[in-house]
């Protein structure tokens, strides 16, 4: 599988089966500074987040996993909701640290405990009506009980704070929808990076919930294409 960077214009190709193939990808995600948020969604061409299963797994490819695997190896932590973790059965990433978000503190399904070489940190950011569940069903995560506004949804600015207080900088926001919107509303987001699969139909999950409908203006400063015809992009909102 070869992979074009049409965005810069003198980009080049890639071979998907090359040797340097991870460094070049590193090289080619790199963040623009230290300290960012960025967006890390897949998508179909109408818009949807996960496949006819209802997860992302039926919709990515070798090629997009290779991408994420990239942007998580260069991020200090990798954000999700709750309902992200339950419908994935999400697991640890293998360098980055793990926050979630759920203000119930139910994450039934998880799967953080399933590779006993991964020993990367887990956080759960919860509220003070979620910590018990939270401790009960993720033993091994630590737990954060931040105030929360009173729809309890947890402010997204206030994520952002603490996780920077402990020393997390660069932060990769990988969804659900729900929670891509809320830090996209915020005004939180530096970077979107977002993959568009070459595909229609799939569940009705959206890839951004609707409440980001203002509209936002967004740079291009990256753009890849394989021969499938999926496209990796990356666009500053900065």
């Amino acid at each position: 599988m070869i992979m074009r960077r049409v965005v810069p214009g003198s980009g080049g190709e890639l071979d998907l089966d090359a040797p340097d193939t991870r460094s070049t990808l590193l090289a080619w995600y790199a963040p623009h500074s230290p300290e960012y948020v960025r967006l890390n969604l897949v998508s179909t061409l109408d818009g949807h987040a996960t496949g006819p299963d209802g997860t992302s797994e039926s919709l990515t490819s070798r090629a997009d996993r290779m991408i994420l695997g990239a942007i998580r190896e260069l991020a200090d932590v990798v954000v999700v909701g709750a309902e992200t973790v339950r419908r994935e059965g999400l697991g640890r990433p293998r360098r980055a640290a793990l926050a979630i978000v759920t203000a119930s503190g139910d994450l039934a399904g998880h799967r953080l405990d399933d590779h006993d070489d991964r020993t990367t940190p887990v956080i759960v950011v919860t509220t003070a009506a979620g910590a018990e569940q939270a401790a009960a069903t993720a033993p091994s995560a630590t737990v954060w009980v931040l105030d929360s506004a009173p729809t309890s949804r947890i402010d997204p600015a206030v994520i952002v704070h603490e996780l920077r207080r402990q020393g997390f900088t660069g932060i990769v926001v990988e969804g659900g929808p729900t929670l891509a919107g809320q830090f996209m509303r915020a005004g939180l987001v530096d970077e979107v990076c977002l993959t568009v699969m070459p595909r229609l139909g799939g569940s009705s999950v959206p890839v951004l919930a609707d409440e980001t409908a203002v509209m936002r203006s967004l740079t291009v400063t990256q753009l890849l294409v394989d021969d499938s015809g999926a496209q990796f992009g990356r666009w500053s909102l900065r």
